[in-house]
């Protein structure tokens, strides 16, 4: 930056000059024909040339949406290939049509340099069989607004361009279109035609389609209508999957190889993702809602409704204030967040996300898990929830009031299930939660450390100011559509993620192992087989005494604040204290403690 400020003059001269006509000024005509002057310049095209209006309509009519503008004398001024005369036909390729049926006067493309007018011709051929008008624009890769007699298209490069944006950026379809009004025309002086609504109902159909199609629907010649519940969705390519990554006999591994084929599953609920009581699902039903990652709204709305007066109250202390948080703001909304169940490697499970009504319910977070658990057939699965320590309570006798499909999933016989905290959310746990699901206490989890879904909560929170403004189905669609792209990019970066920590994990094992084997060098052989047994026959049986829990051989911090606390009392009775520093010899111990906790 430091060099280039030095030729910033430079740079703006040529900005200047590019408002002129640079090198053309001294050419009196079009360098094309070399007959008629040139006064039409393209912003599109590469180079300065300024050709005539006839020499620009014929160039452009494989380019019918480049911007281009009209010296006038003085400067130049915005006009459209319209303006000049150029007319687009459709159903043909490099041929005019004897007999085309014109279109719309007011027809207009949507396109990613700005809002076009553009004058197009329909293919009116009865012996050619050109295809209704919405075909012929869809062959020229313009997407049609409408089904009938279509005035508005937005062509697939900008709905691609729009499409990658939103994924990466979450912008909005709002703001998208705004700046491409103001690329048409920034000064509000000659705005083009709004087209925002019929712009967002083609986004909403090109999401749709984009999922059907890189899902293969239609190759096997099935209708739409027949996708199967989670078809659409992105798959994890590194968790187990029967029939696809799994090796042959693999139920029939030993037990200390068992985890190899273990699933893990995280549980968590989002309440950014907020919905207020717009339209319905009447006027505004999902497209393909229960295909990708949306439980089927129907069923999942049916069971909910059995529990409207079931209310959760965690039995930790330290959840009790957030529980009671989650659902003190839920007037007018028609989902106060969602529900989802997410793998170890951060990839969204098909059929694994549901909306919540009121705070996180049992009957919400169960049926979401269960039903992403339906398309699993594994032996073991490692749950991590962060509220596991209540969550599991009575869960065998709620898993009979879930659906056939979904009880069938939950309680399928030779299946062993482990449940556990995230590991960032142990500490707002008691000693008692640690000790029956404490993830560093669990054999076969390795390093899991079960947050996996509050990444996933950090990509998908930017789209919430968005969505909670949506009908029902839109918002479905379009955060189904943000979980597949971020399932895909997961899929392309897990070779890399994988090798970073295998790479990582090999030295650190070997390292492990050395400190572990110098520890038991030192220790009494009596003692470590004492202590293996108790870790041992604590592992098969957690009513056991926790050998890893510290006895209590003295005083808690609470029970010294308790005691200093006294001390304070009994000071302040026997002589009053100038100013507000602590001057008592507890107080300075409260002081030193909470210090310490800052830091």
């Amino acid at each position: 930056l430091k060099a280039w400020k030095s030729h910033r003059d430079e740079y703006l001269d040529k900005l200047h000059r590019l408002e002129g006509r640079g090198d053309a000024a001294h050419l009196h005509s079009c360098p094309k024909c070399g007959v008629r002057p040139g006064k039409i310049r393209c912003e599109d095209c590469f180079g300065e040339e300024l050709l005539c209006e006839t020499c620009c309509v014929h160039t452009h009519q494989s380019n019918p949406l480049h911007v281009v503008k009209r010296w006038n004398g003085r400067s130049f001024e915005r006009c459209t290939l319209k303006q000049l005369g150029l007319r687009v036909q459709l159903g043909h390729v490099n041929s005019t049509c004897p007999c085309p049926r014109k279109g719309n006067v007011d027809f207009t493309i949507i396109h990613t340099n700005g809002v076009h007018s553009v004058a197009v011709d329909f293919c009116g051929c009865e012996d050619q069989n050109p295809g209704s008008m919405r075909q012929q624009l869809l062959r020229r890769r313009w997407f049609p607004g409408t089904v009938t007699e279509p005035q508005t298209c937005c062509t697939f490069a900008c709905l691609k361009q729009f499409h990658t944006l939103t994924l990466q950026s979450k912008v909005s379809g709002y703001d998208y279109y705004r700046a491409l009004e103001c690329l048409a025309d920034n000064t509000g002086i000659n705005p083009p035609p709004e087209r925002l609504k019929t712009f967002m109902r083609i986004v909403r159909q090109w999401r749709h389609l984009r999922m059907l199609k890189r899902a293969g629907i239609r190759y096997d010649g099935r209708p739409i209508a027949e996708t199967l519940p989670g078809e659409l969705a992105v798959l994890c390519p590194a968790c187990p999957q029967v029939g696809i990554n799994l090796p042959l006999g693999w139920e029939d591994a030993p037990a200390d190889q068992a985890y190899l084929h273990t699933l893990f599953l995280t549980l968590d609920a989002n309440f950014r993702l907020k919905n207020k009581m717009v339209s319905s699902d009447a006027t505004d039903p999902g497209l393909h809602t229960g295909w990708a990652y949306f439980v089927e709204h129907s069923e999942y709305k049916k069971h909910i409704l059995k529990f409207a007066n079931q209310k959760d109250i965690s039995t930790c202390s330290g959840l009790a204030a957030l529980a009671m948080a989650n659902t003190k703001y839920s007037k007018g909304y028609r989902a106060t967040g969602v529900g989802s169940a997410v793998c170890r490697h951060q990839v969204v499970q098909r059929c694994g996300v549901g909306d919540l009504q009121k705070g996180e319910r049992y009957c919400n977070m169960d049926y979401v898990l269960f039903s992403s658990m339906t398309f699993h057939s594994v032996k073991t699965v490692m749950f991590s929830y962060d509220i596991a320590c209540q969550w599991t309570k009575n869960l065998h006798k709620r898993i009979e009031d879930l659906p056939p499909p979904l009880r069938e999933a939950a309680s399928r016989p030779g299946v062993e299930t482990k449940t556990a905290i995230p590991k960032f959310h142990e500490n707002g746990h008691g000693p008692d939660c640690k000790d029956d699901y404490s993830l560093n206490y669990i054999e076969g989890v390795g390093r899991f450390e079960g947050e996996q879904v509050e990444r996933n909560w950090a990509m998908i929170n930017p789209v919430a100011t968005s969505t909670k403004e949506m009908g029902p189905g839109s918002r479905r669609d379009t955060l189904d559509d943000h979980w597949g792209g971020w399932n895909f990019d997961r899929l392309k970066g897990i070779g890399l993620s994988l090798w970073k920590k295998l790479k990582h994990a090999v030295p650190e094992l070997k390292s492990q192992k050395e400190a572990l084997q110098k520890l038991e060098a030192v220790i009494n052989k009596g003692d470590l087989t004492k202590w293996k047994k108790m870790v041992k026959d604590w592992e098969l049986n957690k009513k056991k005494e926790n050998p890893y829990r510290l006895p209590k051989t003295g005083m808690t911090e609470a029970d010294i604040r308790l005691q200093l606390a006294g001390e304070d009392a009994q000071a302040a009775e026997d002589a009053s204290e100038v100013g507000d520093a602590p001057k008592t010899r507890a107080a300075f111990l409260v002081m030193g403690i909470d210090l310490e906790d800052a830091q």
